[in-house]
């Protein structure tokens, strides 16, 4: 049976032996200049996740999964959810014991596009700088990552005010579920940006794809 986009993290990323991996999302600035001098900032483009994963040193029957699946992925309508396979899970809950059954949702959105609370959190709860979060808005998935210090999660379940980044898109509503472990987006190879690096006779290293977040 043919496959279905986007991949599952257990269709595609299960399988990548990841050794490195460098995830971002710069902001689409353009600069201009006055003649006085001063500099104009304006928003050019959406801010998307980017970035590259290389994979380590597979034997030649191990890297057939992943040469396969990314000659797949090279397709126009080609997709996959991806998430940072170096914090994939609040850094005080490392394994998700703690959040358990627990189903967390978005409890009020802030007018600046950047500030937001949860709840349905177990109590003392504790998200930190650099934690990952996703929810769905519209038929989309966003993917955001924790930029005050420390939240600790209130007796009631919810959370303090913090901010996010990329800033939280049009769309978003309170009461969504939220996602904490394998927080993820949906992706899609860059075109010319897949190495498969070098395949000997028993070895192969040095595989590699560059990928950007996809809002469709």
């Amino acid at each position: 049976m043919a496959f279905t986009f986007p991949l599952t993290i257990s269709q595609f990323m299960d399988y990548l032996p990841v050794s490195e991996v460098s995830l971002s999302a710069p902001a689409q600035v353009q600069i201009a200049q006055t003649a006085g001098g001063e500099q104009l900032a304006s928003e050019v483009g959406p801010q998307l996740w980017r970035g590259r994963i290389t994979l380590g040193r597979m034997t030649s029957a191990e890297a057939r999964h992943p040469d396969v699946l990314l000659d797949l992925l090279t397709t126009s309508d080609a997709s996959f959810w991806l998430y940072d396979t170096r914090h994939p899970a609040p850094q005080m809950d490392p394994t998700g014991s703690i959040l358990g059954a627990s189903a967390p949702t978005i409890y009020s959105l802030d007018g600046n596009n950047r500030d937001m609370r949860l709840q349905g959190l177990p109590v003392g709860y504790v998200l930190k700088r650099g934690d990952f979060i996703a929810f769905d808005y519209g038929g989309r998935r966003a993917l955001h990552r924790v930029v005050s210090t420390s939240i600790v999660t209130a007796s009631t379940g919810i959370t303090p005010t913090f901010e996010v980044l990329p800033k939280i898109r049009p769309g978003a509503l309170v009461g969504a579920a939220v996602t904490l472990r394998q927080a993820s987006c949906k992706a899609k190879l860059i075109p010319g940006q897949l190495d498969k690096g070098n395949a000997r006779a028993v070895i192969t290293d040095g595989m590699s794809f560059q990928f950007i977040q996809t809002l469709k």
